[in-house]
């Protein structure tokens, strides 16, 4: 049996692994779209037949994401137009973009979490401070810290981010944490 390799950030993942990490949470998605999880099933599994068979390479985990949400969707919306013919509701291929765009969005916040686990634990709980809303004075008051230290500490993460995930995830750090 040939192994199929799945590149990531440069990471070679094996294909089994990432169907393993992936496929129920692609089932889950597309039975919320098409109401059906007989067919739901068969869906994820074409997806990640496409994946194995045109061997993509993603610059980072969130550009893997959002393709295999994003192909989830696709397949889901003609599943939808030859299963019922008079499917072009506006509406409705919004309502499924809509939930497209929320799952990869939480997707994103959860790998924005599990990175800035990995940080150093001052700078962690800097970040995470952040992340609920407090200033940079807060943050300097709440940890006794100078707020030049705050600051430092911040770009320090924010450029390990950087390095990590790339200009994807800085965007959503942008939206989410105030500098």
């Amino acid at each position: 049996m040939l192994k199929q390799h799945i590149y990531i950030s440069d990471k070679k993942y094996a294909f089994k692994e990432i169907f393993s990490e992936f496929y129920a949470s692609q089932v889950v998605f597309a039975v919320k779209l098409i109401g059906n999880k007989h067919d739901a099933e068969d869906i994820a599994q074409d997806v990640f037949l496409n994946i194995w068979r045109s061997k993509p390479v993603f610059k980072n985990e969130i550009a893997f994401k959002s393709y295999i949400y994003l192909s989830t969707k696709n397949r889901c919306i003609d599943y939808l137009r030859k299963k019922r013919p008079g499917f072009q509701d506006v509406d409705s291929v919004k309502e499924i973009a809509g939930d497209v765009e929320s799952a990869v969005r939480e997707e994103a916040f959860r790998l924005l979490e599990k990175a800035i686990e990995k940080l150093p634990t001052q700078t962690k709980e800097i970040m995470r401070l952040s992340m609920n809303g407090l200033t940079i004075q807060d943050i300097a008051s709440k940890l006794s810290i100078s707020v030049n230290t705050i600051k430092t500490l911040k770009s320090r993460a924010y450029k390990i981010l950087k390095e990590s995930y790339g200009d994807v995830f800085m965007i959503l750090i942008a939206s989410v944490l105030s500098f």
